[in-house]
């Protein structure tokens, strides 16, 4: 009989969000590096996944590997859904985050063209946290890894923020956002960005 796979609760013990944080500050560092010559990629995501859950995931594959039908790693093999909406289905989120990769590639590419056009710092900024809210969203959506997609998709934000010379929206690594932030992931479980959008713009204003 097969042993059932592990359940990953949210973490609430200091000593794993002590953990937790530690990644994200250094994927904070990552970003404000690399994310003005780098432009963000599956693969950046799955590695950075792992470096923040490792110590903390139940199971050592369940961080940095999406779920998927995969034969050597059985327990990845799991729908979910959020708020009583479905994600995608486990076999389709590999194909799925690499054309989200290659649809954020092209866009990235875009957005620095337009930019570099010097528009208004008004429209600017909107392109800038255009880009941001539709990737983190649809990433959102899909919802690849079994958890600690909340924080992987903050951290795609602040990474795109930092691009464009912008304070990082997500500044506290120990605190979920509020509700405001709850009902824009509400949306973008239906598809809907542009609630994310005008959130990043409300967040970026009172900053």
């Amino acid at each position: 009989m097969e042993k059932p796979c592990p359940v990953w609760p949210n973490e609430t013990q200091p000593a794993s969000l002590i953990s937790v944080v530690s990644g994200l500050a250094k994927f904070q560092r990552f970003a404000e590096k690399n994310s003005k010559n780098h432009i963000l990629a599956v693969g950046d995501l799955k590695t950075w996944h792992g470096n923040i859950f490792r110590a903390v995931a139940p199971l050592a594959y369940y961080a940095g590997n999406f779920r998927a039908d995969d034969a050597w790693r059985p327990c990845l093999r799991q729908d979910v859904t959020v708020g009583g909406a479905s994600c995608a289905p486990f076999a389709a989120v590999p194909g799925m985050m690499d054309a989200l990769s290659q649809e954020m590639h092209e866009l990235t590419v875009k957005t620095d063209e337009y930019i570099a056009k010097r528009p208004t710092p008004a429209d600017r900024a909107r392109a800038a946290i255009q880009l941001a809210a539709v990737y983190a969203g649809k990433f959102i959506r899909i919802h690849p890894f079994l958890n600690g997609n909340g924080r992987m998709s903050r951290c795609i934000a602040n990474y795109h923020f930092s691009r464009y010379d912008y304070p990082s929206p997500y500044y506290d690594p120990y605190a979920r956002p509020g509700p405001d932030y709850a009902h824009a992931n509400a949306a973008c479980m239906a598809g809907d960005f542009s609630p994310l959008y005008r959130y990043l713009i409300s967040v970026l204003a009172a900053k």
